[in-house]
């Protein structure tokens, strides 16, 4: 999840940036900016580099696309290689990281002021902040307790069913009625994944389950974003630095009561020293997986990153079958396709507001 928004102001609106640092809360993108000039066409027989804009907006992507895929293999690796079968607290050590580089990068380093402090109150915070924070740490908790059952390249397939509950929690909550277009749209995702799910040889309804729980909890987050944040949207550190702590405390709270006295019981923390490294992995890629939405939106727009973080889903679940040994079926990779076709199709009615 990225916590990133859009400056908030008092005023006229200004005229946009070339380079908007900005995005939805929700991670549903609008407005796009482009990364870099254009230049003009250069003969094929003539080489030329990267303009250095590009090569920067390349290497944020490139980072994106890998510190991802490796925070939920180490959490994987954590989860079930390890044994260490928390999920509460696995995840909680990736908002910690979060919270605290945030805090550093703001409160410390002063790397870019807080421009929504004022806005921000106690009152607000616990009313409003809190409970959107409460959602997306149930839809993290969940994502990463989906590993103890399913295998990677699954859950990653199984992703592809979220905008289903974004779109059916959206019209119950009556925020948006969907248009015929995207409700087809989002008929044939279903529909694919379904044959997905029947292909997959490893089917377990545990982890299903806890799957549609933890697209349940993201589309609660989203809905409860738009219904309370509306009119709050904050730069990107910024939302980082209100929103970790909250989900952190959410997950270390509820860990303390639900997983905290079976991991005593079971000796499970004697685990973090011998693997002290996988851990430390997990704390640096936390954070990172968030600069690095941050970096490429504002290089680029929140269109690309949802795009880039439908691809990187795809490239995991290609990576699990070839590196891991993750069998997948004929029947499976089918459906998958299907889905991921339809889910562009999906994005391209709601960008286009079809």
């Amino acid at each position: 999840h990225n916590y990133a928004c859009v400056v908030c102001h008092d005023g006229p609106p200004a005229p946009p940036a070339r380079h908007a640092m900005s995005v939805p809360l929700s991670a549903v993108g609008e407005s796009s900016s482009s990364a870099g000039d254009d230049k003009p066409l250069i003969p094929a027989t003539v080489a030329s580099p990267l303009p250095p804009s590009r090569l920067l907006t390349a290497t944020y992507v490139a980072v994106y696309l890998m510190v991802g895929p490796a925070l939920i293999l180490v959490n994987k690796h954590l989860l079930k290689d390890v044994g260490f079968g928390f999920p509460m607290m696995v995840s909680g050590i990736g908002q910690a990281s979060s919270a605290l580089g945030s805090f550093l990068a703001l409160r410390v380093l002063r790397l870019q002021p807080l421009t929504c402090a004022k806005h921000v109150t106690w009152p607000f915070y616990l009313r409003n902040m809190v409970v959107v924070g409460g959602a997306t740490a149930a839809s993290l908790c969940f994502g990463n307790a989906g590993y103890l059952f399913l295998t990677v390249s699954f859950v990653q397939i199984l992703k592809a069913f979220t905008p289903v509950f974004v779109v059916v929690m959206l019209y119950a909550t009556r925020v948006e009625t969907p248009s015929p277009r995207v409700a087809l749209s989002v008929g044939l995702i279903s529909a694919a994944t379904a044959i997905a799910s029947a292909g997959e040889a490893h089917f377990n309804l545990t982890g299903v389950l806890i799957m549609c729980a933890a697209e349940t909890c993201e589309a609660t987050r989203l809905v409860l974003t738009q219904k309370l944040l509306t009119n709050l949207k904050f730069p990107a550190m910024e939302g980082l630095y209100y929103m970790a702590p909250i989900c952190a405390g959410w997950m270390f709270g509820l860990a303390a009561v639900l997983e905290v006295p079976r991991a005593l019981e079971k000796n499970a923390f004697s685990l973090v020293a011998p693997n002290a490294a996988a851990f430390a992995t997990a704390v640096v890629l936390g954070f990172a997986v968030n600069i690095a939405s941050f970096l490429v939106i504002q290089r680029t727009s929140s269109v690309m990153l949802k795009l880039l973080g439908t691809a990187r889903n795809a490239g995991l679940v290609l990576f699990s079958a070839v590196f891991l040994g993750e069998e997948i079926t004929p029947l499976q990779g089918f459906g998958y396709a299907l889905s991921l076709a339809f889910f562009g199709l999906y994005n391209y009615y709601k960008i286009k507001g079809l």
